[in-house]
């Protein structure tokens, strides 16, 4: 599959795991992350195919936040 779904998954670019914002929010529990914090950060992001997998990374925690809210 190309792409991103809309359900996040691992990408399999293991340099992923070394972006700021993944290592930012990889640790964290859900219920202890700031839906708002989250949008904020991928406002900031240029649009560009690069950031496509933390873009939907980010999408992925705004949704799930969303779901136990």
């Amino acid at each position: 599959m190309t792409g991103y779904p809309i359900n996040w998954a691992y990408p399999r670019d293991s340099a992923f795991k070394l972006h700021p914002l993944y290592i930012k929010y990889n640790n964290s529990r859900f219920g202890t992350i700031d839906a708002n914090e989250v949008k904020n950060d991928l406002l900031n992001i240029v649009a560009t195919a690069e950031s496509a997998g933390i873009c939907a990374y980010l999408s992925w925690l705004i949704r799930t936040i969303n779901l136990t809210a």
